[in-house]
């Protein structure tokens, strides 16, 4: 079947080893190769046979040895045939049997054999359509630190300048899985962890924002240099923003930076009552409807004798609407102080209470129309974790999208007729885990991405992917609709990391619920391990590790895959524009929470 100058060499690599099959045809150099899938083991040794029998009719010397002639064959379970071509190289799956055969640049056979044509055949029949990605491909998906580091402070008109001796302080608390944060952290080695704040700290990182901090943070100012073509295409080609300065600032990383976890005036989303203003202000500045965003909302400040009241009634009962879902409008996450009312009667008996928070604000309401007819996941309620970050850095004010959230979902079926139970209504974690039925039907009652997009496709027949793009959007409108009152005093470094909770309507509608500071980022699952550990990361990789950049002379951190999409940029000028409907955080206490 094959002539002397067709293979060279026949070697099995395996549990058993073959005879080797040597030829005394010298070999000038190494050709490229091509591989041709066979199947069937019976085909090796049909191919070793005849081999085998060649040898024996040419007598070739058995002197040749493997050094000379390291073609290789791999045993089990399939095969390949590799011959010499031009074309580009075909990889094939790991787990498959490959026979390689060089073939010899001393051949003399005509090119258009019978023989030749037949091979050729054989390459075509078995060619893989779609090979996987080779190394290089592979490597894009993950970035370099130094490189990532570096595009990141260009897109915020900066260079950081590493020193070759710097030392870092952080002080971390313990609550929200700061376990974790204090683990990432320390991997850094040119970071120390100190146990209590103090007044040399560079990152302090807390549950709950301290306003007292933000007084003592600097701006640095740096020497000036004009951008390359090439820093300005980095920049485009890693987040797809054209930068129109021409200059950006330059100057020595110091240990005399400081940054805050949290943003100046994050209450402007946090805060439902300031969100549900911000959110109405900019869907009617557009001319949009903002209830086809956010669910019908009225915020009762004064009992039953206020106005909004009256016009809450009046609505109620004039389209029969009976169920509701009362939030306290201040001091209010994990599902605390949540109700559903199933009539308007309850709904006056809640928001008749006239309390005063512990920081002397009286307690207000938002009253919100239920999602009466949500879709289901397995006949139970879900809702949808997003997360969102926000960076402020030399003015540079930008908002990055995490690709990858999770379902929450409750233990108990829907059911309109008992509005009592919250582990039907209410999927915050703080609640589900006291219900005996929590991670009866989901570890954790969590479902990845992954698996929610199978079940909608299979049994609603509809993708989930383009519903997270509406996500994305609604994301983007939050950001617009509050970016000019959060870090209202423009200082020149701050970030903060926020979850976002979304449900979807029977009519795969999505609806923005509400934004939460300080998310969790507890691990109660195995799927939750894995996204929290990367979303940390990921959050050190933008908003912390360019501004702390290592010694010139430490090892860098090693590489990794940034899920991190920038949706939003802009330059943030020294005045705030239309000022907001709440101007004070009714929650602006500044709670010991350092343990």
């Amino acid at each position: 079947m094959y002539n002397n100058n067709e293979l060279e060499k026949l070697v099995i690599k395996g549990s058993t080893r073959f005879q080797e099959v040597n030829f005394n045809q010298p070999r000038l150099f190494q050709p490229k190769l091509n591989i041709i899938k066979l199947k069937g083991f019976q085909q090796i040794v049909d191919l070793i046979k005849q081999q085998e029998s060649f040898s024996k009719h040419n007598q070739i010397p058995q002197n040749n040895t493997q050094k000379n002639l390291p073609s290789i064959l791999v045993y089990p379970p399939k095969a390949e045939l590799i011959t010499t071509s031009k074309k580009e190289i075909s990889i094939r799956k790991y787990s498959e049997t490959r026979v390689y055969g060089r073939k010899s640049f001393t051949e003399t056979a005509e090119p258009h054999s019978l023989e030749r044509r037949r091979i050729d055949t054989k390459r075509n029949k078995f060619a893989i359509k779609k090979p996987l990605p080779n190394k290089q491909e592979e490597q894009n998906m993950f970035e370099n630190p130094n490189d990532f580091a570096t595009i990141v402070s260009y897109s915020n008109l900066l260079m950081i300048i590493p020193q070759e001796k710097i030392v870092y302080k952080a002080f971390i608390t313990k609550g929200n899985n700061g376990q974790l944060v204090r683990q990432l952290i320390k991997s850094r080695s040119w970071w120390i962890l100190i146990d209590s704040p103090s007044n040399d700290m560079n990152l302090y990182w807390t549950q709950l924002r301290k306003q007292g901090f933000y007084k003592d943070l600097i701006t640095i100012t740096g020497n000036q240099s004009t951008f390359t073509k090439a820093q300005k295409k980095q920049v485009y080609d890693k987040f797809k923003l054209k930068l129109e300065e021409e200059k950006y600032s330059n100057f020595v990383s110091s240990n005399i930076l400081r940054v805050h976890n949290h943003l100046e005036g994050n209450f402007q989303i946090s805060n439902k009552k300031a969100l549900y203003y911000n959110m109405k202000s900019y869907y009617e500045s557009i001319g949009q409807d903002p209830f086809k965003f956010i669910p019908l909302t009225f915020h009762i400040q004064d009992g039953i004798k206020d106005p909004v009241y009256q016009q809450f009634e009046e609505y109620a009962r004039r389209n029969n609407i009976n169920v509701w879902i009362i939030k306290p409008g201040e001091q209010s996450n994990r599902g605390n102080g949540i109700e559903v009312a199933n009539s308007i009667s309850q709904v006056k008996r809640l928001v008749s209470y006239r309390e005063i928070h512990s920081n002397g604000v009286k307690k207000t309401f938002i009253v919100q129309q239920y999602i009466n007819k949500p879709l289901l996941y397995n006949k139970r309620k879900f809702d949808i974790r997003c997360f969102m970050l926000i960076t402020c850095i030399n003015h540079q004010f930008k908002a990055y999208w995490y690709q990858e959230g999770y379902i929450r979902t409750s233990c108990k079926e829907f059911n309109l007729d008992d509005t009592d139970c919250k582990y039907t209504h209410l999927t915050n974690d703080a609640v589900q885990k006291y219900s005996k039925n929590y991670g009866k039907y989901e570890t954790g009652n969590k479902v990845s991405f992954n698996d929610f997009t199978k079940y909608v496709q299979e049994i609603y027949n509809l993708n989930f992917n383009n519903t997270i793009e509406q996500l994305k959007s609604l994301c983007t409108d939050i950001v617009k609709a509050s970016y000019q009152h959060l870090d209202p005093n423009r200082h020149f470094y701050t970030f903060e990391l926020f979850g976002l909770d979304f449900m979807i309507d029977s009519d795969f509608k999505p609806w923005l619920i509400e934004v939460n500071t300080n998310p969790c980022l507890e691990t109660c699952c195995p799927l939750l391990t894995r996204l929290i550990n990367h979303l940390v990361e990921n959050t050190i990789r933008i908003a912390i590790d360019p501004m702390y950049p290592p010694p010139s002379k430490k090892k860098p951190l090693p590489e990794f895959k940034n899920n991190f999409e920038l949706i939003f940029n802009t330059p943030l000028k020294e005045q705030c524009g239309k000022l907001p409907e709440i101007q004070q955080d009714d929650d602006d206490l500044d709670v010991d929470d350092d343990n």
